[in-house]
């Protein structure tokens, strides 16, 4: 675990460079490079004032750096319901494997909690992340493969009902 105390905030315009740059240090990795330029559409639409169905979406931040970001929205599940997903949640690579992301996850499932109580948590991650999320309680319930790209398998997970 990390030893530094980490400070979650709600995302500002002006993070948009150090978010383009965490995110370009998970690629080819976690995310392909095609997905460089929906994120940062992404992180332009968020940054749009006349944009009313943006979804909310933090940075985390350690010793005033910015180390990680991510959000959640609603989307309809699998069989039609209204839920809730994550929105493009991601820590530096630099910062793998010391507790931040989870921080982050725990931080979102909390704040769904509190704003969203009675929806169902899904969200689709690769095979290289749905095994971090099974830890919290997640479970598959559909995989595709080559879905974001070639040797990139998309899984379709959804929160238990003993998460968080």
């Amino acid at each position: 675990m990390n030893q530094f105390q980490t400070n979650i905030r709600l995302y500002n315009p002006s993070d948009r460079d150090a978010c383009m740059n965490a995110f370009k240090s998970n690629v080819p990795k976690y995310f392909t490079l095609e997905e460089v330029d929906e994120f940062e559409r992404f992180l332009t639409k968020l940054a749009d004032p006349e944009a009313i169905d943006n979804p909310p979406y933090y940075v985390m931040e350690l010793d005033d750096k910015l180390i990680g970001c991510g959000g959640f929205g609603k989307k309809d599940g699998i069989d039609g319901t209204a839920c809730i997903t994550f929105v493009w949640g991601l820590v530096s690579d630099e910062h793998h494997k010391k507790g931040y992301g989870e921080q982050l996850l725990k931080f979102r499932l909390t704040e769904i909690k509190s704003l969203f109580p009675n929806r169902q948590v899904i969200l689709d991650t690769t095979q290289f992340s749905f095994s971090f999320f099974e830890k919290y309680g997640f479970k598959t319930v559909k995989i595709t493969e080559n879905s974001y790209g070639e040797g990139m398998h998309r899984y379709d997970m959804v929160l238990g009902t003993s998460g968080l």
